[in-house]
């Protein structure tokens, strides 16, 4: 108990001595501080804190946000009360613990992160030493409406610089995650890294392999919402995280070309992400498509799977993983298109992938080509022509499935006699893949009519009637006429 007093006594202390250099320091600046606008529930939160003897203090990335101008996107508070005492103070609110010591309040839906004091002081200053970088280890007295600032955030703010606090290599040891949250913080903002900690990422980039996937991945994601992704990306490949994280991407550059070539096709790349929405699966489809482009063209399916692998060691969800393979796939089909193409083939492909995700395969295709230079013009007028093509075609319905037919698989059973069964659903399945190429056909009684002339013993001739069409990407496939 008596170091528990002893250590906060310190801690106040300590905490006066800050906000007295800042309180000179910081004099002209104070004024504009009591304009920002804090979320009822964070001065709530503040306030009970406080009422309850500890010290608290708005923390981290919202003080940044707000000292830049910016809407403060997460609300952080330290305070002095250990992690059980945050609980008992906050047990009328709907709380959880995912990381060590910190207690998560949730509030109309939000998370609001309370942790107590890091380092082994227990002090505001130890607290803000510790934190990543310097933009991100200042602190907000609501009381006072004064920002404490002891490692020169703002000072780095107005020079757009992401500096880790006091000793990069010590901050990066204490969570590996760091060396890629300087890279994914300088791309989001705008900022570059300052010298140093760059030095320390590429020293240290072997240490990434330590975190957990989860926690890489979701600061990949993150890198690739920024408002361009590539100088995050590049950033990653310059200092050697890259080819850690995405070592398939990267060692494919460097075996094709020689160094300095890799380093300016890399370039082109990734740059082709800024060239599609901001739609986390799109952006990684982009990024993934480096693997469709070096896949031997005897094997269709290689940079599918390759892609599969990545993501599922990234630990991606199983919804995710299907939504990028299939662009990634698809994206391919588009790449062998070319005139002789019938109307029923672009039919097909727009069935498989989806009248909705079309449009974003198209900008993905775009964006491949239009980063590789030379070479492209006459493919992206292929591409402006298959978009025509498809735009026109997708104005009348299109027939998916069976389940878009005019008839029913009793109507069919009826007039061909069969009882159910899979002869019934092949049926159905052969006369939605003949309506790709004449959609027109879809009345009931020209189906039934076509139904009747199919005999469940003739099934097995009249399935060869699907043959692949030369030139389409692995998938593609055309309905011969039958024979009258």
């Amino acid at each position: 108990m008596k170091q528990r007093i002893g250590a906060r006594s310190r801690g106040i202390r300590s905490i006066r001595g800050i906000l007295f250099k800042e309180e000179k320091a910081m004099a002209p600046r104070i004024k504009g501080t009591t304009k920002w606008k804090i979320p009822a529930f964070v001065r709530s939160v503040v306030g009970r804190l406080r009422r309850a003897g500890h010290q608290a203090y708005i923390v981290g990335g919202a003080v940044r946000d707000l000292c830049m101008g910016r809407p403060a996107a997460d609300w952080d508070v330290a305070t002095s009360a250990s992690a059980e005492e945050i609980k008992a103070i906050f047990k009328d609110l709907r709380s959880f613990s995912l990381k060590h010591d910190t207690v998560t309040l949730v509030h109309k839906g939000r998370p609001y992160e309370v942790t107590p004091f890091r380092g082994p002081e227990q002090t505001l200053e130890d607290d803000l030493r510790h934190r990543d970088f310097t933009i991100n280890a200042m602190a907000y007295d609501l009381g006072r409406a004064l920002v404490i600032d002891p490692w020169g955030g703002r000072k780095d703010i107005a020079k757009a610089v992401v500096r880790a606090v006091v000793s990069p290599e010590e901050r990066f040891r204490e969570d590996p995650l760091r060396l890629m949250r300087a890279v994914r913080i300088a791309a989001e903002l705008g900022f570059r890294v300052e010298g140093k900690t760059r030095k320390a990422i590429s020293s240290m980039a072997g240490a990434i392999p330590m975190v957990a996937p989860e926690r890489i991945r979701d600061e990949l994601v993150k890198v690739l919402l920024c408002e361009r992704p590539s100088e995050g990306l590049q950033q990653l490949w310059k200092t050697g995280l890259l080819g850690w994280i995405l070592p398939e991407l990267v060692e494919k550059e460097k075996t094709r070309k020689g160094l300095s070539q890799a380093a300016a096709l890399c370039r082109r790349t990734l740059t082709a992400v800024d060239q599609v929405k901001p739609d986390p699966a799109l952006r990684l489809a982009a990024l993934f498509c480096t693997l469709a482009r070096f896949a031997p063209s005897g094997d269709e399916r290689k940079s599918e799977r390759a892609v599969h692998r990545i993501m599922v060691r990234l630990c991606f969800s199983r919804s995710m993983i299907r939504r990028v393979t299939r662009l990634v796939q698809e994206q391919e089909s588009l790449a062998a298109y070319d005139p002789s193409w019938s109307d029923g083939d672009l039919r097909r492909l727009i069935s498989r992938a989806g009248e909705d995700p079309m449009e974003a395969l198209i900008a993905l295709r775009r964006a491949n080509l239009i980063t590789r230079g030379r070479g492209s013009g006459r493919k992206l007028k292929l591409l402006e022509e298959m978009q025509k093509r498809m735009k026109a075609l997708m104005k009348t319905p299109l027939v998916r499935g069976p389940q878009d037919l005019a008839v029913s698989g009793s109507e069919v059973m009826e007039v061909t006699g069969l009882c159910p069964g899979p002869e019934v659903g092949a049926i159905l399945k052969h006369l939605s893949q003949q309506l790709m190429d004449h959609p027109e056909w879809n009345t009931r009684k020209r189906l039934l009519a076509m139904a009747e002339t199919i005999k469940s013993q003739a099934l097995p001739d009249h399935a060869k009637g699907l043959v692949k069409r030369d030139g389409a990407a692995g998938c593609l496939k055309t309905r011969l006429e039958p024979e009258p």
